[in-house]
């Protein structure tokens, strides 16, 4: 029997096989049923980008090379990182590709017992989920009524080609959906983007020639949350300053976010796609969609406004967390009720899902690593997970919190999280919290890299399970700083604010 299978073998599969393989488990097997690594985002549209930077996407134990800090990888550069992160850990070896797994099913000894489309029947003691959750497109109801309209989701599409001279609808928001509504806005006839509220809080991917994601630090980041309400006006008001269209464009949309704490109460869109749709193509943001008639060529919106003539519709909707692969009861398992978005009460160490928390800002790459190092501790009894009345309550609270953040969107993003909340809290779980304070007081200049520089994995090897200590020290230094920005001046007004009780992280992460 095998001690742990890993079913998908993108990057939480890539980085969750690499963990168990250090922490000591020499017969894992990694399942993919694609004949490459890269899971998603390998079969994503022909121009994606990453949104977070090479800085922040980057797996904490494994250097991007030499002046890249403010790149943004493309599909191929990210798959292209991520082999060569498996190759020098080891992973390929340990994965079957063309493997598709079409039934789990949990045996009596509490074991796992897979079935593959070839026939094959592989049982294993402890199982992660690594599939995440793309899968399975989310329509709106009304997508049943458009007979005379061609529709389809953002997971089939690749390039703007079929659309030219058309009326084209995109449907939603948030990163793929810009993106979407960028290419197409280019070469329809008309193009129209329909939001229900909001596309998120919208930033560039870059200011100046510098990633944006470097001022995700904690100099901002950990003050409290409710700051927000008050940061985000004063980041419309330098986007408005700027007397650009796209940048008007820009603040428009983020003036549609009702959230009570503001650029904190959402999810981030970090490009300037819709933006420059809007401000350079004619693209035309309406409301959501109320009324279908003549098979789909009319809609009419929420703000009154009836779209004639229509072509064809792009719905970027999200997804729902299914795994039809799965026993009937772990099928459709909500990422909340999840410990930590990982672990399922009732299953304790015997399953882990790994991909199931998005941040709203940052990258879900450290996520997907920390996760796995959490993990790779657990299976091997390092580290034990609470009882199961606890992780229930954990989890409980954690959504609670986690509704009072974000509101709505916690609600209807299940895996919605905040980045540097989920990072600290599982960190101090782990051991690995970076000593911010005694670092302050004795290594001043790692200190300014740790709360200015991009808060991402490497600071978390500095202490506890897994530490790589001249490593981390290595790359962190290599790691850019933020200039004295916008974000900068923000974050040194709120601990004026708050009588600098955000010097150092507080003790209410998640």
């Amino acid at each position: 029997m095998i001690s742990c299978i890993v079913i998908g073998a993108g990057p939480g599969g890539i980085v969750a096989t690499k963990e168990l393989l250090e922490i000591g488990f020499d017969d894992v097997l990694c399942l993919e049923q694609a004949n490459g690594l890269g899971g998603v985002f390998a079969k994503g549209y022909d121009n994606l980008q990453l949104t977070s930077s090479v800085t922040f996407s980057m797996f904490s134990d494994f250097w991007v090379g030499e002046g890249k800090n403010h790149h943004f990888w493309t599909k191929e550069e990210a798959v292209a990182y991520w082999t060569d992160y498996a190759m020098h850990y080891g992973v390929p070896d340990h994965i079957r590709f063309g493997a598709k797994v079409t039934a789990v099913s949990s045996i009596e000894s509490g074991a796992w017992q897979i079935g593959l489309d070839s026939g094959d029947q592989l049982q294993c003691r402890r199982l992660v989920l690594a599939i995440g959750n793309n899968n399975v497109p989310r329509f709106p109801d009304w997508c049943d009524k458009l007979t005379d309209v061609s529709y389809s989701h953002s997971r089939d599409y690749k390039n703007s080609d079929r659309f030219k001279g058309k009326r084209v609808l995109v449907v939603g928001g948030g990163e793929s959906g810009s993106d979407v509504a960028y290419e197409i806005s280019q070469v329809a006839e008309q193009s129209w983007v329909s939001l229900r509220e909001s596309t998120g809080w919208v930033v560039p991917r870059k200011r100046g020639g510098h990633a944006a994601d470097v001022s995700t630090h904690r100099g901002i980041w950990d003050l409290p949350r409710e700051y927000g309400a008050y940061l985000s006006p004063f980041v419309l008001k330098l986007e408005r300053g700027r007397k650009d269209p796209v940048f008007d464009a820009l603040a428009d949309l983020n003036d549609k976010v009702r959230a009570r704490n503001g650029i904190w109460g959402i999810y981030g869109t970090k490009t300037l796609a819709l933006p420059k749709a809007i401000a350079n193509h004619g693209c035309k943001v309406v409301g959501d969609i109320v009324d279908v008639a003549d098979g789909g060529r009319k809609l009419k919106t929420s703000d009154g406004e009836m779209l004639n003539d229509i072509d064809a519709v792009v719905f970027c909707t999200g997804y729902r967390n299914r795994a039809e692969f799965m026993p009937e009861e772990l099928r459709a398992c909500d990422p909340r009720k999840l410990y930590k978005h990982m672990f399922h009460p009732d299953y304790g160490d015997r399953i882990a899902w790994i991909g199931w928390a998005r941040p709203g800002f940052g990258s879900q790459f450290p996520i997907m690593e920390m996760q796995s190092r959490y993990c790779a501790l657990i299976f091997k009894e390092v580290l034990a997970l609470p009882e199961t009345g606890q992780m229930v309550q954990i989890a409980k609270q954690d959504m609670e919190a986690y509704q009072s953040q974000f509101e709505e969107n916690a609600n209807r993003i299940r895996s919605l999280v905040d980045y540097h909340r989920f990072m600290d809290g599982l960190a101090r779980i782990i051991g690995c919290r970076p000593p911010l304070f005694m670092y302050f007081l004795r290594y001043p200049k790692l200190w300014l890299h740790l709360m200015y520089g991009p808060t991402q994995a490497t600071q978390f090897r500095l202490k506890g399970p897994g530490k790589k200590l001249a490593l981390s020290h290595e790359i962190i230094y290599r790691l850019p700083i933020s200039t004295f920005n916008h974000i900068v001046k923000a974050g040194l007004r709120g601990r004026v604010r708050y009588a600098f009780r955000g010097l150092w992280p507080s003790r209410n992460t998640i």
